[in-house]
């Protein structure tokens, strides 16, 4: 994380400062509409990952207006084969032996993904033509995406239900981001007879994430989770499923070619704005879930390791009363 500092402020405020290089909006409206997928499939699955992680630390469910507030922090892992990919860009050159325009693909190998090596990279630019986007945009440089999540439970008057909301405004490389949740969960084993050696609980869950007016992410799921209370630990295990969806709006800009010069014999461009808007999703993705909670009285803090495509690092911090 040396490209990041994380600061938590006073009202639970994220914001990731990075070096002097694009934030996530310019970069994403920097490459064209049939790279964008393969360009920004990271920041799917490392949203859907970041999403999925901190749903819960117990399967223990509040009795009526039991509740807890707390904050989850949470470090999504990116792999190394997300920040690279191939690139297949369309070119234009002049033809001078023939006298016209021809045009044709290139394949650029290690291109960097969003979350790859900083910095524009035209040098696949044929001589005396364009590529479209003229030059692919580089990453953010990341091996990690950090969240911080304000997150609350509140006991529900039905036995072992409660419900969860988290959410919250902030910064993410210069961009405003808006984060909601809400998750429904119940304690099957808070069901009359139903008696096990442990808490099971089931959990569905529905979140929404927009950065600026580029990018709306979605993503949804399930899990069942067990947890078993031992003096001051509680150690906790789940497996679920998720699925994101995003979508993104946006206007590519480009030169189009227009025609050859005759005393020149260059290829003479026209600027063009082309409207984007499509959208994707994950597919559905699996989920295993292993931690610990350590209870200081009302003070929880918990602790939670998330196996996943990308995996995720989950720490929390919750005052609790049940």
């Amino acid at each position: 994380m040396n490209r990041t500092i994380l600061c938590l402020s006073a009202v639970l405020l994220l914001s990731v400062v990075a070096p002097a290089h694009a934030g996530p909006i310019e970069l994403i409206e920097g490459i064209s509409g049939p790279l964008l997928q393969d360009y920004t499939a990271p920041l799917a699955h490392a949203y859907g990952a970041a999403m999925t992680s901190g749903l819960y630390h117990t399967a223990h469910a509040h009795k009526f207006l039991g509740f807890d507030v707390g904050v989850r922090v949470m470090y999504v892992l990116i792999p190394e084969a997300a920040k690279t990919f191939t690139a297949r860009v369309l070119a234009c050159s002049v033809n001078t032996s023939l006298g016209r325009v021809d045009t044709f693909y290139i394949d650029v190998t290690n291109a960097a993904t969003i979350f790859g090596a900083p910095g524009a990279d035209s040098s696949f630019r044929p001589v005396n033509g364009i590529t479209v986007p003229p030059a692919l945009p580089g990453g953010l440089g990341l091996s990690g995406m950090p969240f911080l999540v304000p997150q609350a439970s509140l006991g529900l008057p039905i036995p072992g239900a409660e419900l969860l909301i988290r959410g919250v405004p902030y910064k993410f490389q210069g961009a405003n981001l808006l984060f909601v949740g809400v998750g429904l969960t119940e304690e099957l084993t808070a069901i009359p007879g139903l008696k096990l050696p442990f808490n099971v609980a089931v959990q569905g869950y529905y979140q929404v994430l927009t950065i600026g007016s580029a990018v709306d992410a979605r993503s949804y799921g399930a899990n069942v989770h067990i947890s078993k209370s031992l003096l001051l630990f509680a150690p906790y295990a789940g497996v679920g499923i998720d699925k994101s969806t995003m979508r993104f709006k946006y206007t590519f800009h480009f030169n189009a070619p227009d025609h050859i010069d005759p005393e020149t014999h260059k290829l003479v461009t026209v600027p063009v704005s082309l409207p984007v808007d499509a959208s994707y999703d994950t597919g559905v993705n699996l989920r295993a879930v292993i931690g610990v909670a350590l209870k200081f009285g009302p003070l929880l803090v918990n602790a939670d390791y998330n196996l996943s495509k990308y995996n995720a690092i989950n720490a929390g911090v919750s005052l609790a009363i049940r």
